[in-house]
């Protein structure tokens, strides 16, 4: 009896151990989707565009920071009502830099380039 008993008490543990591993993994999923999601939402808001479309000031920012480089990829960002201007560039000695112009060309940062960090 006391056997019997004994093992109805495994079969539980061994049920419910089962019912938190795919609660666990259910909950895993949701939330990588979250993160998926909010990365390609804030991709929409980028659209590529040709150096030669943009405003006159930003594409001679963009021009005075290549430092011997050449722009392998240029994008338009609108967030919160304000345009920004992207210049990707690859630098001579191979590396990736990412130029963020706003619309009246005041530079706003050069620095890695996002996507090939991702890459890494």
């Amino acid at each position: 009896m006391r056997e019997d008993q004994h093992m109805k008490t495994k079969m539980r543990a061994k049920q419910m151990k089962a019912k938190i591993i795919i609660a666990t993994a259910i909950i895993g999923v949701t939330a990588l989707a979250g993160v998926v999601y909010a990365a390609e939402e804030e991709k929409e808001n980028e659209q590529k565009i040709a150096l030669s479309t943009m405003p006159p000031a930003v594409q001679k920012t963009i021009q005075d920071n290549l430092g011997g480089g050449t722009i392998t990829e240029t994008a338009k960002e609108t967030k919160e009502g304000k345009t920004v201007y992207q210049a990707h560039i690859k630098k001579s000695g191979g590396k990736e830099v990412e130029v963020k112009v706003a619309e009246d060309g005041k530079l706003l940062s050069v620095g890695k380039d996002d996507d090939q960090e991702s890459k890494d």
